[in-house]
């Protein structure tokens, strides 16, 4: 009986487990749950995707799944309007632009006036001033003006030097420039005395005075950098007047002469090539004494060629032809000029130039060459060949070393020396004359410019060693055989400034005296305090070593001396 009932029960729940399964809740199966989207639907279509690897159907997995997707879940749809409503105010602020730059032109100085005293009663004064007059039209004015009370006690001695100039340019309707220029200048140098044996009238120590001015112009016409022209002309007006104790050493010069000039520079076909044509004239009369007037003239007409080969070799090809005369002789004469710039790396600049031309120089720039020079010189032209060859290097940014080696051979070089008059039974030096002579010069440079902290400390230096020797034996009078000069400046802060400069020359020949003039070593200093951007003062030193030195034989030039002042700029 037992058994049976046992038997009954079981047949009753055996059909009755399936299908408690098949319609139960799914969420207590044991099968995977399918997302529809993770169906495979199979056909005949087959998809290829290059690269993608076939993913396995999500759910069969036989461990437990931890997050589940709701299917029937809605996707999140942002508005715009939700989407800006979510960003943080800050957010929303316009970025800062980038810092717009202008170029300006600098502000251009209007005025400066350098003004200071110095021992031996010594003014001295620099002056600039400038003024627009219109948008095209432009003046300026400049003053130049330094003098002595004298330095030394056993005579009178002293100097003046006063010189103006004045500058108006503008700016034609045609794209050319037009520019006038005016100067005037006068001075004098107290001279040295002579021998008690030259007759003397008492009448102080012989000085030399000089008064001259000059006016010209310029008309240019520039299209760009390779193309334009321009035209000079410009006149002179000189007198020389020598006061000396001695009515046949007294004398006066005049000198008055022209200058014009055209030069006209066009491209070529090819880029870099440049081509000119320039034409000068310079004429002059000067008085010499009892000996009249004197004409000179320096004539010439040249053509150049000039271009960039590679873009590292730069040529300039120029010859012509040249007349000039100087009241003695005439002649015509050929005018050439080779030269060469290359790189050999970015920081190696090999130069070297080879030429011949004819000069002359003016009465007017041999007596400011020699001041001590009588009024009775003359002057002739001179023909120069010339050698010159150099290496330009840089081995770092901010420094460059050169080094030069040049010849020239030139007839009829000018150099000075004391004349010998007669005066009694006796021979005696007096001023400077002009000779001539057939000169050959060796001459070598080195040289170094550095700037060792940019704006802030910077120097160069030349040291050079040169042998100009006359044709008929011997170092021309007064040119020294060894020369050095350099300046260093070095700015503490940027108000004040501390510059010093220096120059060395060499022992001088002085064929007519049994010793020859002594080298001297002079050292300067200058310190600039600017208080404000108007106001500044300055404190020079000359001489600082008290060297005794002398330029031209016979007359002592000025030792230590102390300068200070002010500046003011507008």
């Amino acid at each position: 009986m037992k058994r049976s009932l046992l038997v009954f029960i079981l047949l009753l729940f055996c059909p009755v487990g399936p299908a408690f399964a098949q319609s139960g809740n799914t969420q207590n199966s044991l099968l995977p749950e399918i997302d529809p989207q993770d169906i495979e639907i199979r056909s005949e279509f087959r998809a290829r995707f290059p690269g993608i690897r076939r993913q396995p159907i999500l759910g069969f997995n036989p461990k437990p799944r931890i997050f589940r997707i709701d299917p029937n879940r809605t996707p999140f749809m942002e508005s715009d309007k939700d989407a800006v409503a979510s960003i943080v105010l800050t957010q929303l602020d316009r970025p800062t632009p980038p810092q717009k730059i202008i170029l300006q032109k600098p502000p251009r100085t209007r005025a400066f006036i350098k003004a200071g005293f110095g021992t031996f009663i010594t003014p001295e004064i620099e002056a600039y001033a400038l003024h627009r007059l219109h948008e095209n039209s432009i003046a300026s004015a400049n003053l130049d003006f330094s003098s002595s009370d004298g330095h030394l006690n056993n005579q009178d001695s002293g100097f003046r030097f006063l010189n103006i100039d004045g500058v108006y340019g503008t700016r034609l309707n045609n794209g050319a420039k037009f520019s006038v220029k005016a100067s005037a200048f006068s001075d004098f140098n107290h001279l040295f005395d002579l021998s008690a044996n030259v007759p003397n009238d008492n009448s102080g120590t012989a000085k030399k005075e000089y008064q001259g001015a000059s006016a010209g112009f310029i008309l240019e016409n520039n299209s760009n950098a390779l193309e334009g022209w321009e035209f000079y002309l410009n006149g002179t007006l000189i007198g020389i007047d020598l006061k000396a104790p001695n009515t046949a050493l007294r004398g006066n010069q005049s000198e008055q002469f022209v200058q014009s000039g055209f030069k006209k520079t066009w491209a070529g076909s090819d880029i870099y090539d440049v081509f000119t044509a320039t034409i000068n004239v310079k004429g002059g009369n000067y008085s010499a004494g009892g000996a009249g007037d004197t004409q000179w003239i320096n004539s010439s007409a040249t053509f150049g060629y000039s271009s960039l080969f590679n873009y590292v070799t730069k040529i300039k090809l120029e010859g012509g032809i040249g007349f000039l005369s100087d009241g003695f002789r005439s002649k015509p004469l050929f005018i050439s000029e080779a030269s060469m710039n290359h790189g050999i790396q970015d920081n190696i600049n090999l130069i070297g130039s080879v030429y011949t031309r004819p000069e002359i120089k003016s009465m007017s720039q041999h007596h400011q060459t020699n001041r001590f020079l009588n009024a009775n010189s003359q002057t002739r032209y001179q023909y120069v060949f010339g050698i010159d060859a150099g290496l330009e290097f840089s081995p770092i940014p901010s420094t460059m070393l050169f080094g030069s080696f040049s010849f020239q051979s030139t007839d009829n070089y000018a150099f000075y020396a004391r004349t010998t008059q007669t005066f009694g039974a006796n021979q005696e030096q007096t001023f400077y004359g002009i000779n001539y002579a057939t000169v050959s010069t060796f001459r070598v440079e080195m040289g170094v410019t550095q700037k060792l902290v940019n704006n802030k400390i910077w120097f160069d230096g030349l040291l050079y060693a040169q042998r100009p020797e006359l044709k008929t034996g011997g170092d021309v009078p007064f040119e020294e055989r060894l020369g050095a000069e350099g300046a260093f400046n070095i700015r503490i802060a940027d108000p004040l400034i501390i510059s010093s400069w220096a120059q060395f020359k060499g022992e001088r020949e002085n064929p007519a005296n049994t010793s020859n003039l002594n080298g001297y070593i002079l050292v300067n200093g200058e310190l600039n305090y600017k208080i404000n951007e108007k106001f500044g003062v300055y404190f020079k030193v000359l001489n600082i070593l008290g060297e005794k030195y002398e330029l031209w034989e016979g007359y002592e030039e000025r030792p230590f001396q102390v300068f200070g002042g002010i500046k003011l700029t507008l």
